[in-house]
């Protein structure tokens, strides 16, 4: 999948919960892990199907964004600018506020982040 997918067990439901936070209310679960992920993929398969055959806008993943928020409380958000290459005040604002990466600036930090 080229989108993020969030897996978590919850107490209160007994289940582990999985989610693609870029696909908004896209939410499955499953018994074990390997059932959630297996059911996220086919949630989001329905999701982008819907979206699609509605003519909803579909949203671009953001593979950069996603791999950093994935990794954000192992990051030193210096460190990766400099190793990317990516001015720091430049990476901190789009993830602030949400902005894309281009494409050049997503190909460097996923490739420093894989190197880290």
């Amino acid at each position: 999948m080229k989108y993020l997918v969030k897996i978590h067990w919850s107490e209160e439901d007994q289940a582990y919960i999985a989610s693609v936070p870029a696909l908004p209310g896209c939410i499955s679960h499953g018994d074990t892990y390997p059932e959630a992920a297996a059911m996220i993929e086919d949630a989001a398969d329905a999701w982008l199907a819907s979206a699609a055959k509605h003519n909803d806008p579909i949203p671009e993943p953001d593979l950069a964004a996603e791999e950093i928020s994935r990794l954000a409380p192992l990051l030193n958000l210096s460190k990766l600018a400099r190793l990317s290459g990516v001015n720091s005040h430049t990476l901190a604002s789009k993830l602030r506020r949400g902005t894309r990466f281009t494409e050049d600036e997503s190909r460097r930090i996923l490739d420093a982040l894989h190197g880290v």
